[in-house]
């Protein structure tokens, strides 16, 4: 598709104007039409996105033009372009910008108010700050752990683990009976999505939870819990040898291949490595191995959030696109086998998993005051994103001698928490 543009191209063009926007040059004033930039992490769907288009333009006639550009390294190409006002009409709202979430309104355009989307739409605080929303998912697709069953059976496991105890007896096995790495942990970059777990492990209102009991870091806290893990399988040696030099295209390989058991992401994966296998049906996912309240959980996040350009030159066209694009009309959830944002596009096998089982949404449900005060306090404590938490926790299992031991790094972390949140008493 010869639209799609890479963004290490684009990155020497951004100091160059604004995006373009209708063709009259306005803000939109309520027209449908002329030309929107997208810009996207998907370096791979060109012939979906080139159909997402054609079905665009026919619902909207007077809209000329959809530019797309991508880059696999979506994060760190958006958030240095974002320095600008070129950074595309509509594009994923990067996850960096989840530690400081008063940062939305300097980059993008409201969609709306928390308390009038969430009537139409799921999972609208991904992207929010004083209870309004600037981004809403693409798509919800589940969180778990990704396997090979042939690696689990052959190390004498039958069913996936559903607590945390479970998990490490189960990655023992696979480490003692086959040459598989029971967990790729992909430390540069899925490693960040365990930040969306930690609904999971302790509700949607984890946060407020955590500042209520005064402590973050004690045993059968969410945070800790996950470090728990990292730090059990990685002094263990149950990861990968040389996690830094890791990447997701090699670990889904090695997945498909049976080279590794396990490793954590969402079900628009699962698809990927099927793909790779010689036999899709033996790869599969599970949800999270913890209880809560007493049940196995489902955990349904988002892999990207969609907003606006508040630069953007064509707004109603951006906002139609945004609307069109998270819908089941565009066919980007069904893509990945995942469920579309807005609640009246669910079908009938949808509606049933959301009443049949205990869901998750990964994006905490906290008040706008409580949600402030936790990331004040976190990012004090320098916990603002888990992922630089668990390389730390991480490296501190696999090199032992170079580092501070776990318990002094956790009982660190207890300490500054508890100073923090006396900083921040009212």
């Amino acid at each position: 598709m010869k639209k799609i543009i890479s963004l290490a191209l684009v990155t020497g063009l951004m100091l160059s104007g604004c995006a373009k926007g209708s063709a009259d040059g306005s803000k939109g004033e309520g027209k449908i039409a002329g030309e929107i930039t997208v810009v996207t992490d998907r370096t791979d769907a060109d012939d979906l996105f080139e159909e997402i288009e054609a079905n665009f333009k026919k619902k909207y006639p007077d809209v000329t033009d959809i530019k797309w550009e991508s880059s696999s390294d979506y994060n760190n190409h958006i958030s240095t372009r974002m320095n600008t006002k070129d950074y595309g009409d509509v594009l994923f709202v990067p996850f960096v910008l989840n530690a400081t979430p008063q940062e939305y309104s300097n980059y993008f355009e409201p969609l709306g108010s928390i308390e009038e989307l969430e009537k139409e739409y799921m999972d609208v605080t991904e992207a929010d700050h004083d209870s309004t929303v600037y981004g809403l998912p693409s798509r919800l697709n589940s969180l778990g752990i990704i396997y090979n069953k042939e690696v689990l059976k052959k190390a004498g496991i039958e069913n996936m683990p559903t607590t945390m105890e479970e998990m490490m007896e189960t990655l023992q096995a696979i480490s003692d009976n086959t040459d598989a790495i029971p967990l790729y942990t992909n430390y540069n970059t899925l490693l960040g999505m365990w930040g969306g777990a930690l609904t999971s492990f302790g509700g949607e209102q984890y946060r407020s939870d955590m500042l209520k009991e005064g402590t973050a870091f004690e045993k059968g806290q969410p945070i800790r819990e996950v470090m728990d893990l990292f730090y059990n399988i990685s002094s263990k040696g149950l990861i990968e040898e040389d996690p830094i030099t890791g990447d997701p295209a090699k670990s889904f390989q090695m997945l498909a291949n049976g080279e590794v058991a396990m490793l954590m992401s969402g079900s628009q994966d699962v698809p990927v490595v099927q793909g790779l296998s010689t036999d899709k049906e033996n790869i599969d996912i599970a949800p999270f191995p913890v209880k809560l309240d007493g049940e196995t959980s489902i955990a349904y996040g988002a892999d990207s959030v969609v907003g606006i350009n508040k630069n953007s030159k064509n707004v109603e066209t951006a906002k139609a696109f945004l609307e069109f694009f998270i819908s089941a009309e565009s066919g980007y959830a069904e893509e990945s086998n995942g469920i579309p944002t807005k609640k009246a596009d669910f079908n009938d096998e949808q509606k049933k998993i959301f009443e049949d089982y205990k869901i998750i949404l990964t994006a905490p449900t906290d008040t706008p005051e409580e949600e402030a005060l936790y990331q004040s306090v976190a990012n004090e404590v320098g916990v603002g994103r888990l992922k630089d938490t668990l390389q730390k926790v991480i490296n501190i299992g696999l090199y032992p001698n170079e580092n501070e031991s776990y318990e002094e790094f956790v009982n660190n972390l207890e300490v500054k928490w508890s100073k923090a949140l006396k900083n921040n008493e009212k």
